[in-house]
């Protein structure tokens, strides 16, 4: 049997009676559609509607009872919309039984859920980049950390000295100011005269930016001053304060001699004559790694330098000691030692250190 006719058993009524209701009861022509809706506009008396306001009134109303197959037609159309929610929803409590994909972190343009997912995953890869970025440092091999600290030391290595090697406004009028110098008990003022930096080697010529150039090559333990050969190096400081015209001493007196000061936002070195500035090299590309550890090895390579009229053409070693700094996570020189051979094969050390704790 059908399941029409099963539902029509089951309101009492045959498909030839449907049938006969469907002839008697045809579907309405577009001219009776609009006698109906005429009367229904005259019996409702809608014309006058807006006149009333808010005044709603419903008269005029006929008893009117739907034929018993329209019920039926109904009650049918209800118990689909019912099965079709039912299967719907089924299907949907199925897909919410699987896993959700997980988010990829390896692009984060696919990430389309809320902000702080987008949040972490962007998190996520900063550490992922940060940790990598560790790992290779730590595991680059002694030569490599050579060469990348001291193919071009000689030219930062000229900043970072008791007074700055390296090309100032010798052309203009410096800053002039003195400091007074202390050693085994004995005093004297000295004058000393800064001109700014226009050295093109520093590319951004601000005290900032001479710091950061420093901390990309020496560790926090570095001293650039300490020798042996000099035991009054405790009147140097390489970074010295920032000054404008209203704060700048008025006698002139600061406290220490400062390789570089900084004046209206602009970099100041102490003056050096230029025939003092020797231009150190490489001998060569050759490199001696020695006493290798997990977190530090010693490095020396030979230099020379061309003569000027001061001096002669010199050559010498310069000894490294470098370490991982666990601060910065990267490998800095700690110690260095400058040893320089005469013509005369006399022998002279210049040392700069300090002690591995």
């Amino acid at each position: 049997m059908k399941k029409n006719d099963e539902m029509f058993n089951e309101f009492d009524i045959d498909l030839e009676t449907a049938n006969r209701i469907a002839k008697e009861y045809p579907s309405l022509s577009d001219s009776a559609r609009e006698r109906m809706f005429n009367m229904t506009k005259e019996k409702m008396n809608i014309s006058n509607y807006t006149d009333e306001g808010n005044n709603n009134s419903v008269y005029g109303v006929e008893r009117y009872n739907r034929p018993r197959w329209i019920k039926f037609a109904s009650m049918a159309a209800t118990f689909a919309i019912i099965a079709g929610g039912i299967g719907g929803g089924g299907y949907l409590l199925r897909n919410m039984k699987n896993p959700v994909p997980a988010v990829s972190s390896s692009s984060e343009t696919e990430v389309t859920t809320t902000s702080s997912v987008t949040t972490n995953v962007t998190t996520t890869t900063s550490v992922v980049e940060t940790t990598t970025t560790v790992t290779e440092a730590k595991h680059l091999t002694p030569e490599e950390v050579a060469h990348k600290l001291t193919d071009n030391y000689w030219d930062y290595e000229c900043f970072f000295d008791i007074a700055a090697r390296t090309r100032a406004d010798y052309a203009n009028k410096g800053i002039e100011l003195k400091y007074t110098m202390q050693y085994d008990g004995w005093t004297t003022d000295i004058d000393v005269v800064y001109y700014k930096t226009i050295d093109e080697r520093l590319a951004e010529k601000t005290m900032d930016g001479l710091k950061e150039l420093y901390n990309t090559y020496y560790g926090k333990n570095y001293d650039p001053f300490y020798s042996v050969n000099a035991e009054y190096t405790n009147n140097y400081e390489l970074f010295g304060p920032s000054f404008t015209s209203d704060t700048l001493p008025a006698d002139g007196k600061i406290d220490l001699a400062y390789t570089f000061i900084e004046y209206e936002g602009e970099l100041y070195q102490k003056g050096l004559n230029n025939e003092y500035i020797l231009d150190n090299h490489w001998s060569d590309d050759q490199i001696d790694v020695t006493d290798v550890t997990e977190n530090s090895f010693t490095l020396k390579r030979k230099f020379n330098n061309t003569p000027n009229a001061i001096f002669e053409e010199t050559h010498g070693e310069v000894t490294f000691k470098i370490v991982f700094d666990e601060d910065a996570q990267n490998w800095r020189i700690e110690q260095k030692d400058v040893e320089y051979e005469y013509q005369d094969n006399s022998t002279t050390t210049e040392t700069n250190s300090t002690s591995i704790e």
